[in-house]
């Protein structure tokens, strides 16, 4: 069973344009986000889907620098870059993760895989309850 973790992201942003590529504490926001995302176990690989357009130039060469892969799908439909990163990455299992949440926790993303695999369902969360 092969599980990967979606990353999505983008440079626009209504509220803070270019957030995941903001700096905190010398590294971007998507940066701190991939580097503890990578510390999960159950995690076959890890994409970023991003929107084909060229203000996401910036981002695309961000990721290639940082030595993730990237694949670009639609600016507005978020489930079709969902379903192309999917597809083309052959994935059996996807862990959503929004670009902009540089504190995720690879101990938590661990324990929802494990939960998901152990149980006959075809979605889980940590968000219902909410809970964290």
């Amino acid at each position: 069973m092969k599980i990967i973790a979606i990353v999505q992201a983008r440079m626009g942003s209504s509220r803070l344009p270019g957030k995941v590529v903001k700096s905190v504490a010398g590294k971007s926001i998507l940066e701190l986000l991939l580097l503890r995302l990578s510390k999960a176990n159950k995690l076959d690989s890890i994409i970023v889907a991003i929107p084909d357009s060229a203000e996401n130039k910036t981002l695309q060469d961000h990721i290639t620098e940082l030595g993730f892969c990237f694949v670009k799908g639609s600016e507005n439909d978020v489930l079709a870059r969902y379903h192309a990163t999917a597809k083309e990455h052959n994935a059996d299992v996807i862990v959503r993760i929004t670009g902009d949440c540089p504190l995720i926790d690879p101990n938590l993303v661990d324990e929802v895989i494990s939960e998901f695999t152990s149980s006959k369902v075809d979605y889980c969360s940590n968000i219902m309850p909410t809970t964290y």
